[in-house]
């Protein structure tokens, strides 16, 4: 069986999500789940990662009694801590069913760093995203804020909207001077 069939064994324990690092968690490392621990010898998921790899039945996931822990229990319960875990969520999925490998970004506001496709290990992050939903005020200093962390960073803002429906449209946001 290739490594591409196979499924994450991962712990839940104190809000972190762990798997010991072997074939199977390597197979994903390299395509961009995950962070390797090589001391500890484990890879470790962020909860949004956690999430897709569950729903795409690539991740078996139990407390240290063995109880499995699914989709809807783990959202619950690390959402207590995490608010916006739901929105990222979205927006994460969204990114990843496009075939883009997301990474954590900057911040909460600057929510994910996005690699062109097939520059995942080769090249830096080419965007960085901020999330909010349909109809919330966003301030002009905000993103005049947003842009100059992206610029800095040598990154292309992208502003993420979900609406109501919890579909998510893309915007590219760039500075442009009019002046002649």
């Amino acid at each position: 069986m290739d490594s591409a069939d196979k499924v994450i064994t991962a712990i839940y324990l104190d809000g972190k999500i762990t798997s010991p690092l072997n074939d199977v968690t390597e197979y994903y490392v390299r395509r961009g789940f995950g962070v390797k621990d090589e001391d500890r010898k484990i890879v470790e998921f962020s909860p949004v990662e956690a999430l897709f790899l569950l729903e795409m039945d690539r991740m078996k996931l139990s407390n240290l009694d063995g109880k499995d822990i699914y989709f809807n229990q783990l959202l619950g319960e690390l959402s207590i801590k995490e608010p916006s875990l739901w929105r990222d969520y979205i927006v994460y999925r969204d990114l990843r069913k496009r075939h883009y490998v997301v990474k954590d970004g900057f911040s909460s506001e600057l929510r994910f760093r996005v690699f062109e496709r097939g520059e995942y290990m080769e090249k830096p992050a080419k965007y960085l995203v901020a999330i909010i939903y349909e109809g919330k005020n966003l301030s002009i200093g905000k993103l005049l804020e947003w842009l100059e962390i992206c610029r800095n960073n040598k990154k292309e803002l992208t502003l993420a909207v979900v609406d109501r429906r919890n579909e998510v449209v893309y915007y590219n946001v760039k500075m442009v001077d009019l002046t002649p």
